[in-house]
C-alpha cells in the first residue's frame, strides 16, 4: 500500500501572537483580540508587505502594520498610539491578518481595485465626482479651492485666500473643542500650512512670513478653546516655526530688523519656537544682526526690575512679558560661543533668588574645575538658606568639604540639615562621612544622637503636629533603626506609634532573614489589602508578595505551612476567579520565586 506524503506543514503566522503581546501587553493585547473576534476589522489592502485596515472603536481609525528588520511596526490614528505606542486596534488588524492567510489566498484589495476603476472613468467624470462630494463636504471643499487657487498662479491671490482660510481653520465657533475634535482642528490648519510654505519656492517668501505672523499671532487664543493634550497645537507651532525659517531663508530680511523681530519674539514667546533663535538664525543675522542681538538681551538684562511683578514665571516689563530666563540664556549662550567662563558665572552670581540658583551656581563652577568658587558659592548659599529648601546644596557642600579633607565641616553641615528636616537618607549622608577613625563607634554615636532627637520631636508632635508629620517622624526612625541593625526596636516603634504602609514594607524586607514571622505577618496584611481592591493590578501586586513570603518560608524550611497559607487564601477568595486563576499560575511547580520579577509576557492566564 503506497505510503501518503505527511501534509505539508501550515506557514508560520504573518504576525506572531506573541510578538503583537510584547509590544501591546497582556491587557491591551486581550482588547484587541476581542476587537478582532468581534468583526471590527476592515482590511482596506494588502500587498504582501504592508496592511492598510479600518478599525471600528469608538470612532473609525486607520491602521497600517508590517514586518521591517527590527520586527512588527504599525500605526494609527487613535488617541492612545499618540500616547502609548501599539495599540489594540494594531493587535486586531495583525490576528485579522493571519485569519485571512489561514483561509486560503488574500482577497484582492479593496484600494487597489478602485484605483483601478478610477483609472478607467476618465477626467471628466473624476472631477464631477470629486465636486460633488466637495459640495456635501466642507473641508474637502476647502482643500480643492486652496488646490485650484495655487495651481493659478496668482500669488497676491494664493495669500489673500490662505489668509481666510486660515482665519477660519483657527477658529473655533466660540466653543471648546475636545480632544476628538481637536485632532481634525490641528489637520486642518497643517493644511494649511503646507499651502502656506509652497508659497516660498513660487517667489512668495515675504508673503509666508506675514501668514506664519499671522499665525503666531492668533494661535494661543485659539488653543484656549481647544483640548491640546494629544499635542495637535505643538506641532502646528512647530510646523510653523520651520516655515519661519524657511520663508527668511528665502526673503533674506534686513539682518538689523530681524535681529530686532526674533529677539522680542525669543524673550516673550510663551511657546518657546524661537528659543535660541540667535543660533538657528545665525547664518541670515550675520555679525551685525548677532551684535545687535547680544546688545538687545544686555540691555534687557540690565534693565530687569529688582523687584520683578511676576505673572507664573513671567516679568511683567513694559509692554511686554518678557521672560527672564529667556534673556539669561542667549547671554548665556553667547559667552559660551565665546569661550568666557567668567562672564557665564558672572550672569549667574546676578540672578541668585533661590537656593536651587546657589546650587546651580556652584556646580558650574565645580564643573568648570573651579572648586575653590564652588566651595564659596555653596557656603555663602548654605548660610542665606538655612531652610529645608537649601537642603541639596547643603549635601552638596558637605560632598566638597569632603574632597578638601575637612570632615568634621562635613558632618556638622549635615546634621543642622537633618534637624531641620531628618530623613534616612541624610542619616545615611552623615555616615558615609563619618569613616575613618573607630568607624562602627562613632557610627553607633551618630545613630544615638538621631534616634534621641526623632524621639524628642515625636514627644514634642503630640497633639501639636499634623498626623502625616508624625508619620514621617515615626517612619524615619523605624528606617534608621532598622539599617543599624537594632530591628527588635524598629518593630516597638512600629507597634507603638503605627507606620505607613510603604515604611512597613521597607522594614518588613530588612526583617526577612531575623524577624522573618514579623516580616509575614506584614506581608499577609498587605496580600489582603492588595486583594480588596479587586483589580488586574492589586491582584499581580498580591501574588507578588505571597512569592516573597514563600521564598522567606522557604529559608525557614517551612514550605508545608507556605502550602497551607495559599490554600487557606484560596479557599477564602474563591469568588474572586481572576485572582485565583492569577494565583495558581504563580504558585504553580517552576514559577518564579523571586518576588516582584516581571514574567515573561503570556505566561500568566487570563
Amino acid at each position: 500500500m503506497p505510503r501518503r506524503s505527511p501534509a505539508p506543514s501550515p506557514a508560520p503566522p504573518r504576525f506572531a501572537p506573541q510578538a503583537l503581546l510584547g509590544l501591546a501587553g497582556e491587557k491591551v493585547f486581550a482588547r484587541g483580540e476581542a476587537y478582532h473576534r468581534a468583526g471590527r476589522v476592515e482590511i482596506l489592502s494588502d500587498d504582501g508587505r504592508r496592511v492598510l485596515a479600518r478599525v471600528l472603536g469608538s470612532e473609525v481609525y486607520r491602521c497600517e502594520l508590517g514586518v521591517a528588520e527590527s520586527g512588527v511596526e504599525g500605526a494609527c490614528t487613535c488617541p492612545a498610539f499618540a500616547d502609548h505606542g501599539f495599540c489594540k486596534h494594531l493587535v486586531a488588524v495583525g490576528l485579522a491578518a493571519n485569519a485571512d492567510q489561514r483561509g486560503g489566498p488574500a482577497l484582492p484589495s479593496r484600494l487597489a481595485a478602485i484605483r483601478a476603476h478610477l483609472h478607467g472613468l476618465g477626467v471628466e467624470r473624476l472631477a464631477e465626482m470629486l465636486l460633488d462630494l466637495a459640495a456635501r463636504d466642507p473641508i474637502l471643499l476647502e482643500r480643492l479651492d486652496l488646490a485650484a487657487t495655487a495651481a493659478s498662479g496668482d500669488t497676491a491671490g494664493i495669500a489673500r485666500r490662505l489668509r481666510e482660510a486660515l482665519r477660519r481653520a483657527l477658529g473655533t465657533g466660540g466653543r471648546f473643542m475636545d480632544r476628538w475634535e481637536a485632532d481634525g482642528w490641528s489637520q486642518g490648519v497643517l493644511e494649511i500650512l503646507d499651502q502656506v510654505e509652497a508659497l516660498i519656492a513660487a517667489g512668495g517668501a515675504p508673503l509666508a512670513l506675514e501668514l506664519v505672523e499671522e499665525l503666531f499671532a492668533r494661535i494661543g487664543r485659539a488653543l484656549e478653546s481647544v483640548d491640546d493634550s494629544d499635542g495637535g497645537g505643538m506641532a502646528i507651532l512647530e510646523r510653523a516655526s520651520a516655515i519661519h525659517l524657511a520663508a527668511c531663508r528665502a526673503a533674506r530680511p534686513d539682518p538689523l530688523a530681524l535681529a530686532r523681530e526674533l529677539f522680542r519674539r525669543e524673550v516673550t514667546d510663551e511657546w518657546g519656537c524661537f528659543a535660541e533663535a540667535s543660533e538657528r538664525y545665525a547664518e541670515l543675522l550675520g555679525p551685525e544682526g548677532l551684535a545687535l542681538y547680544l546688545d538687545l538681551a544686555r540691555e534687557a538684562w540690565r534693565e530687569r526690575p529688582s523687584a520683578p511683578r511676576r505673572v507664573g514665571s513671567v516679568v511683567v516689563m513694559g509692554e511686554a512679558d518678557l521672560q527672564p530666563h529667556a534673556v539669561f540664556g542667549i547671554l548665556d549662550r553667547f559667552a559660551a560661543r565665546a569661550g568666557d567662563v567668567a562672564e557665564r558665572i558672572r550672569l549667574r552670581a546676578q540672578n541668585l533668588a533661590h537656593a536651587h540658583d546657589y546650587l546651580g551656581l556652584a556646580q558650574f563652577c565645580l564643573a568648570e574645575g573651579r572648586e575653590a568658587e564652588a566651595l564659596r558659592w555653596a557656603e555663602e548659599g548654605a548660610w542665606l538658606h538655612d531652610d529645608a529648601s537649601g537642603e541639596p546644596l547643603q549635601r552638596f557642600l558637605a560632598e566638597r568639604y569632603l574632597a578638601a579633607g575637612r570632615r568634621e565641616d562635613a558632618l556638622a553641615t549635615l546634621w543642622r540639615a537633618f534637624e531641620r528636616r531628618p530623613s534616612a537618607e541624610l542619616f545615611q549622608a552623615m555616615a558615609a562621612a563619618g569613616g575613618g577613625r573607630p568607624e562602627e563607634r562613632e557610627r553607633a554615636a551618630l545613630a544615638d544622637r538621631a534616634v534621641a532627637l526623632l524621639e524628642q520631636r515625636l514627644a514634642q508632635a503630640r497633639g501639636e503636629r499634623s498626623g502625616w508629620e508624625r508619620a514621617a517622624l515615626a517612619s524615619t526612625l523605624a528606617e534608621i533603626l532598622a539599617a543599624e541593625g537594632r530591628l527588635q526596636a524598629a518593630w516597638q516603634v512600629a507597634r507603638q506609634r503605627g507606620l505607613p504602609e510603604h515604611a512597613l514594607r521597607r522594614l518588613a524586607e530588612a526583617s526577612e532573614v531575623a524577624l522573618p514571622d514579623e516580616a509575614l505577618g506584614v506581608y499577609a496584611r498587605l496580600v489582603e489589602r492588595q486583594v480588596a481592591l479587586a483589580n488586574r493590578q492589586g491582584y499581580a501586586a498580591a501574588c507578588a508578595l505571597v512569592a516573597r513570603m514563600g521564598a522567606v518560608r522557604a529559608r525557614c524550611g517551612r514550605q508545608a505551612e507556605h502550602a497551607a497559607f495559599v490554600a487557606e487564601l484560596l479557599r477564602r477568595h474563591a469568588a474572586k476567579r481572576s485572582f485565583v486563576a492569577m494565583l495558581r499560575a504563580a504558585e504553580e511547580p517552576g514559577a518564579r520565586e523571586e518576588a516582584g520579577r516581571p514574567r515573561k509576557p503570556g505566561r500568566g492566564r487570563r
